[in-house]
């Protein structure tokens, strides 16, 4: 599979190491909005092309897929150009705009017969896929939270009135979509849809919010989802429920440790390879869906994509 990238940032150089990672893909192009950067990112991964035109990009046949990591108000039209030009697609969180632009999108895939899945690490992940499995042992659910709280690298320049992407409401910025909808994800796969959700945001000068707090009424518990840009904090989770609890040490993007305690004085515990690239596993589940045209997996991440997006629009 030859790929292209859309966009320059932090997560696109994490994606590339990933992408070098994996056999199956190689980069075959970037493109960035300015010729500079699209040269000088070209150079830095080894990129045999560069573009700063997008439509000159999705015309070139020698390209089979697309990621795309641009602002999050652009990922709706950058997949819509790149399936209509009829590259497969795989979108940075959150993956669209509404659950109306999502359905959409994965209508305009199934159409032409391409992979079109959201680049969401956490459902992908060995440990993730663990705690799924131990979730029946503890009996009812009663109570759950997640937290990821990373304190912004542009938050500084944000409270000198220099607003970047991620914290301006016309790209489509905020915790809630940039960083707590990684824990929205969580509870959405490990409890499907629930019946109520309200957010409390902590809103910035210019109305964006800087971090707060999704609560997700399910039947018989609530699950609190509280994401920061503005603050640090222990990114954990933890499920409680009448036979035990699962404690995830690192929560977010990584989920990278877990263990599962019940009352019976049983525990069992999980943790991923030290140093593995985070983003490994969807590209790899990405790539084996492809190779192998098996089209029944990507549907169920689909399926998780749209309860997300629906929670979304619960929470505007």
């Amino acid at each position: 599979m030859r790929l292209a990238t859309i966009g320059s940032g932090t997560i696109v150089d994490t994606f590339l190491e990933a992408v070098s990672q994996t056999e199956g893909v190689s980069l075959e192009a970037v493109y960035s909005r300015t010729e500079a950067r699209a040269a000088e990112f070209a150079e830095k991964h080894g990129a045999r092309k560069w573009y700063a035109d997008l439509p000159s990009m999705l015309a070139d046949p020698q390209i089979d897929a697309v990621y795309i990591a641009s602002p999050n108000s652009l990922h709706c039209s950058y997949g819509k150009a790149a399936l209509e030009a009829g590259k497969h697609v795989i979108c940075e969180k959150p993956f669209v705009g509404t659950a109306e632009e999502a359905e959409i999108l994965f209508r305009l895939a199934q159409e032409k017969g391409l992979l079109l899945m959201e680049a969401i690490t956490v459902l992908h992940m060995p440990v993730y896929r663990q705690v799924k499995e131990w979730l029946s042992g503890i009996g009812p659910v009663r109570l759950a939270y997640f937290n990821y709280s990373q304190y912004s690298s542009r938050y500084d320049a944000y409270l000198e009135g220099k607003v970047t992407n991620v914290f301006d409401p016309a790209y489509d910025g905020g915790a809630l979509r940039d960083i707590n909808v990684y824990n929205l994800h969580s509870a959405a796969g490990l409890f499907g849809p629930p019946r109520e959700a309200a957010y409390y945001p902590n809103r910035g000068f210019n109305g964006i919010d800087c971090s707060g707090t999704a609560v997700l009424r399910y039947d018989g518990f609530v699950c609190t989802c509280m994401g920061a840009k503005d603050c640090d904090g222990a990114n954990t989770g933890l499920i409680e429920g009448e036979k035990g609890y699962i404690l995830v040490e690192n929560a977010g993007n990584t989920w990278g440790k877990a263990s599962l305690h019940l009352r019976s004085g049983e525990s069992r515990f999980i943790e991923d390879l030290p140093g593995v690239n985070r983003m490994i596993y969807e590209l790899r589940d990405f790539v084996k869906a492809l190779e192998e045209k098996d089209w029944a997996q990507p549907k169920e991440w689909q399926a998780e994509t749209m309860q997300v997006m629906k929670i979304l629009d619960m929470l505007r």
